[in-house]
């Protein structure tokens, strides 16, 4: 074995030692401010925490660990990088992540202080799969895509008529709407939880669809829309 192969052997082996850092450095990332979105993945499902709204100064009763940060992007990754499992944008590598108590894991974890919630579940086949919500709604809302301004709330029969039919529609993901741009068209639903935690969907009125996740039903639609007229 030559000198200069030996070399090479024991430049590789301490790239992969130092880990995944000194080897974004080689490669030129990060490259440039990257507005990266909040977001992590555990067991090939992505999770945000911007979709939530939390109590004040209130932290859920955690549960066992689902494992660690291994890689975190902000800082690091270069603008093109793909989210893989273990790694997030803003939770620093080594960071723990954990279930939260009263919530199946699939559905909300907790890391760096703040909960996040599932955005993607390739594992999913309904909306009830993808949100652990029956039984802890309180009160779901209507508000404006465009200021969050209330436009109605959903009354007792209606919430629960309407929880029946959103957690049975089947989970498709990445559904690009034709007229995505008409800000008239879109409203945003609000989920109140019996934790006194919030989280938001966008409801597309006149393609009928949820989160860009499901298509709805008419007795979805019906509802959202004699809500709205109210």
């Amino acid at each position: 074995m030559t000198k200069k192969w030996l070399l090479a052997m024991i430049f590789s082996m301490s790239l992969l030692s130092a880990g995944c850092s000194v080897w974004d450095g080689i490669r030129g990332c990060p490259d440039g401010q990257i507005d990266w979105a909040d977001v992590l993945m555990i067991n090939d499902i992505k999770y945000g925490s911007d979709i939530i709204h939390e109590q004040e100064n209130t932290h859920p009763e955690t549960g066992d660990s689902l494992g660690k940060v291994t890689y975190m992007l902000d800082g690091h990754a270069c603008f093109n990088h793909k989210l893989k499992n273990d790694e997030a944008t803003y939770v620093s590598a080594g960071t723990p992540v954990y279930e939260v108590i009263g919530y199946k894991p699939e559905f909300r974890v907790f890391a760096d202080g703040r909960v996040f919630q599932v955005i993607d579940n390739p594992n999913a086949e309904s909306l009830g799969d993808l949100a652990d919500i029956q039984g802890k709604v309180t009160k779901i809302s209507i508000r404006s895509d465009e200021d969050d301004t209330l436009l109605g709330e959903l009354d007792t029969e209606q919430t629960e008529a309407f929880l029946k039919e959103y957690l049975a529609l089947a989970y498709k993901g990445n559904i690009d709407p034709e007229n995505e741009s008409d800000r008239d068209n879109r409203v945003f639903i609000y989920f109140q939880l019996e934790d006194g935690s919030t989280f938001h969907t966008i409801y597309v009125i006149d393609e009928n669809i949820f989160g860009y996740d499901a298509y709805g039903n008419e007795k979805t639609k019906g509802i959202i829309e004699e809500v709205v007229k109210e």
